[in-house]
């Protein structure tokens, strides 16, 4: 086979598309082997491009994928981790990570790969002006120049239009950069870094996924349109690809965007932008056959034959003209168009064969400089000829076998693979760096735009077919029986010799008087010592500084009570806990939700501490966890005793005993037990109590009235975190008890200042503060407080779930403030 670097390369970029789930791949089953035999003889590819998990179309990438068979692929900008979560606390780089394997669990149902750029979601933007200036945005079009050369698309597809109604910065910011990257990535003085891994690619087309709705009159000298029925139903797969569409909409769980499946006709339009316009299809001029191939008409004749010889019971009756396929496609020459179409033949062939192969580990933690056992199995569940000709495992010496692949019977064999010492946590690569300019930093390039990291353990499984040699790379994983779930498979996780836990941050110390932090660390393997350092700033004191840790076996853990005593000024700082060697020691922290694949977090280990001078106002709260914060942990730590509410305890304890309870976020779009307790909450509030309600949307809502008087919800927001904030009424006792909240109380706060302020209400309710962003009107709806009966009601958007855990110091003190009602005792 004639090769060339611009063919790895590009080989590489596409065969680590990740899986979501960590079971080894399978084989198709009929109706999936149908399809992806047809869409063997289809050469095209296209490009979507959106700023955020959830903005694609998935219906059109179902409809790409299964129906016109060209290879699709989703460019997320952002990883989302600037988003509210739903399903959990998890916030920024963990909640980056759930939506990253959100997006994969949706690409694995519609059938597109997924790809990023380095940019971060830093939260809502209002205008790309402002998006372009927090991004690098250099960096962020070499990304998306690089998505377009890697992946060399022949259309490229915009989510949102360049002229800002997409709504949100990031929205448009995108628009803007897929035109310019549409220009740069066939322009090889742009980027010419890139030249040595891919050459220059220029697209076809560029267009606009408009949301024109049908029938909409066009004016006259406007851009060409041509359009797409979406809704049509595919007979093979059994469903429509808006059916499609909403199964892998509905893995974005975190976002609460579940979609219903639609039925019939569902039109799209594309609008011309950039390039050769297109009048009658998406793909008008362009050659989607093997003849855009030098020598392909041969491939594309035994793939046609293939696919005649193929049926639903024996499908291995096409393995001789898919291997003569394979053959044939190597002998071409290097094309990087013909990479991913090896890796698709390479697919196809191990259907029809129904291969099987699997690399388990005995642990799910493996430690670098140990030697780890590798169970490998191959099956082959055909009369095909194949030999298992060896196995290769990483760190591990090649194990040539020989052995036959008969029917139906396993060959397994145990390799020992001895783990390098220096070998890296597998901590997520766009997390191992501090960012910079909102902006991810990645050290290695070959790693930027891929949803994961390549498996850290693998096994390489060579087969003959004849004179031919077949390769299959899996990860290596963790398998273990669940009494429920049955099989369950874990990716390898490479972990740190040992691991630290500091508790969950921040770490607040309400006067001067020093604090004991309790420092746990664990052990991943037998025979394990070593020291830590901790590091705090100027003005902080610890000790010990140092402790010494030996474990003789795995599991096992040590704690050590540390004393740490803050300055006595206001202030926030680092606590860093490192080796003695200077690194950074690791956390440990694991992501595990029902609907995509178990993830560890290996972040380095930090704590932020915070130094304000806090009261206690009130001792009892009760909370009413909503989507989810962390914030109940927070007032334990000022001292106060934190109850969480769940619906039987709104509606049969006795409420009187909490001096106030707090709604947390979303509370009244996730609670429906809500619309029944309501009325009592009320009844709280007017005998007595204080009952704080954080942001929640206007969407969904489970209670007609969130106040005791009419208050309507707004999309209102400002997210320039350092707005400044007016204060309307200096005097009112919510803004002096116990603290006087002042200008200085705004300084430093994280992302935004709030979201979903109200937009109206009673005039019974009294605004509190006024802020705004630039160029636009105060907005007042952000805290707004009423007495009612004896008590005191609070609505307010303001971002106290991402500002608490954060530990901004006057944020701590306006929400005890907030607790206290305005009584003075």
């Amino acid at each position: 086979m004639k090769k060339n670097s611009l063919l790895l390369l590009s080989l590489a970029c596409l065969t680590w598309v990740a899986r979501v789930s960590a079971e080894p791949p399978s084989p198709l089953d009929a109706a999936q082997r149908r399809v992806a035999l047809e869409k063997l003889r289809v050469v095209g590819r296209a490009l979507y491009v959106g700023a955020h998990p959830d903005d694609e179309n998935t219906a059109l990438l179902a409809y790409l994928a299964s129906e016109r068979k060209v290879g699709v692929a989703y460019l997320s900008l952002t990883r989302g981790d600037g988003g509210q979560n739903l399903i959990g606390t998890e916030q920024g780089d963990a909640l980056g990570v759930i939506r990253t394997e959100e997006l994969l669990a949706a690409r694995a149902i519609d059938g597109a790969e997924q790809l990023f750029t380095r940019a971060i979601d830093f939260g809502f933007s209002k205008t790309a002006a402002e998006t372009l200036r927090l991004w690098d945005r250099e960096k962020v079009l070499a990304d998306v120049v690089w998505a377009i050369r890697s992946f060399r698309p022949d259309v490229v597809i915009t989510r949102f239009p360049e002229n800002g109604d997409g709504g949100h910065g990031h929205h448009t910011a995108s628009a803007i950069l897929a035109h310019e990257a549409f220009v740069a990535a066939g322009d090889p003085t742009r980027f010419p870094e890139q030249l040595s891994r891919v050459a220059a690619w220029q697209p076809k087309r560029l267009v606009w996924n408009t949301w024109r709705p049908q029938g909409e009159a066009r004016a006259a000298g406007t851009p060409p349109v041509v359009s797409v029925d979406l809704g049509a139903y595919n007979a093979v797969l059994g469903r429509s690809y808006t059916e499609i569409a909403a199964r892998s909409r509905s893995m974005h769980k975190s976002q609460g965007v579940g979609a219903s499946a639609r039925r019939g006709p569902n039109v799209n339009y594309f609008e011309h932008v950039a390039g050769e316009a297109a009048t009658q299809d998406l793909f008008d001029g362009v050659d989607l056959t093997w003849r855009r191939v030098f020598g392909g008409e041969r491939v594309d004749t035994l793939l046609a034959q293939a696919l005649a010889v193929s049926s639903d019971d024996e499908p291995e009756a096409s393995m001789p003209q898919l291997l003569a396929a394979l053959a044939a496609l190597d002998a071409l020459p290097a094309d990087p168009l013909l990479a991913g179409k090896r890796e698709e033949i390479l697919a196809a062939i191990r259907s029809a064969a129904g291969l099987w192969f699997e690399a388990i580990v005995p642990e799910e933690r493996v430690t670098p400089g140990s030697t780890q056992k590798i169970s490998v199995t191959a099956v082959n569940r055909s009369n095909v000829p194949l030999t298992l000709a060896r196995v290769e495992v990483s760190h591990a010496e090649p194990k040539v076998l020989d052995a036959p692949l008969a029917n139906n019977v396993p060959v397994a064999q145990e390799v020992e693979s001895a783990l390098p010492r220096d070998l890296a946590p597998s901590q997520p690569y766009w997390l191992d760096e501090p960012p910079a300019h909102d902006t991810y930093v990645v050290t290695h390039a070959r790693l930027i735009g891929r949803p994961r990291d390549p498996a850290p353990l693998w096994a390489r499984f060579v087969l003959r077919a004849g004179s031919q040699e077949l390769t299959y790379t899996v990860p290596a994983e963790y398998r273990f029986t669940d009494a429920l779930e049955g099989d369950v498979y874990r990716a390898a996780v490479v972990v740190p010799a040992a691991t630290v836990d500091l508790g969950e941050p921040p770490l607040v110390f309400s006067s001067s008087s020093p604090r004991v932090l309790k420092l746990r660390v664990r052990s991943h393997g037998a025979g394990v010592k070593g020291a830590l350092r901790l590091i705090v700033p100027a003005g902080w004191r610890i000790a010990p500084e140092r402790v010494e840790y030996a474990f003789t076996g795995q599991d096992e853990e040590a704690v050590f009570e540390l004393t740490v005593t803050p300055p006595s000024a206001t202030g926030t700082g680092t606590l860093d806990v490192l080796l003695d060697d200077g690194q950074p020691a690791r956390s440990l922290a694991v992501i595990n939700h029902s609907h995509i694949p178990q993830r560890t977090l290996l972040p380095r280990a930090r704590l932020t501490l915070v130094r304000v001078d806090l009261a206690r106002p009130v001792r009892q709260v009760g909370y009413v966890m909503g989507a989810g914060d962390e914030i109940p942990g927070i007032l334990r730590q000022l001292g106060m005793n934190v109850t969480l509410l769940d619906d039987e305890a709104l509606a049969t304890r006795d409420l009187a005993t909490f001096e106030a309870i707090v709604m947390g976020v979303r509370a009244y779009n996730t609670r429906a037990g809500l619309r029944a307790t309501q009325t009592r909450l009320l009844r709280y509030v007017e005998s007595g109590g204080t009952l704080v309600v954080q942001y929640n949307t206007d969407r969904g809502l489970v209670a007609e009235q969130l106040g005791p008087f009419e208050l309507k919800l707004s999309r209102d927001r400002v997210t320039e975190e350092d707005a400044a904030v007016r204060v309307l009424d200096a005097t009112h006792p919510l803004l002096c008890f116990p603290h006087r909240i002042e200008s200085r109380d705004f300084d430093g706060w994280l992302q935004e200042r709030g979201l979903y302020f109200a937009g109206s209400w009673d005039g019974r309710y009294t605004p509190l503060l006024a802020m705004h962003d630039e160029n636009e009107p105060d907005r007042t709806g952000g805290l707004l407080v009423a007495r009612y009966g004896k008590g005191t009601y609070i609505y307010t958007g303001l971002a106290f779930f991402r500002q608490l855990p954060a530990g901004v110091p006057g944020a701590l003190r306006l929400f005890v403030n907030l607790l206290a009602g305005g009584r003075r005792g």
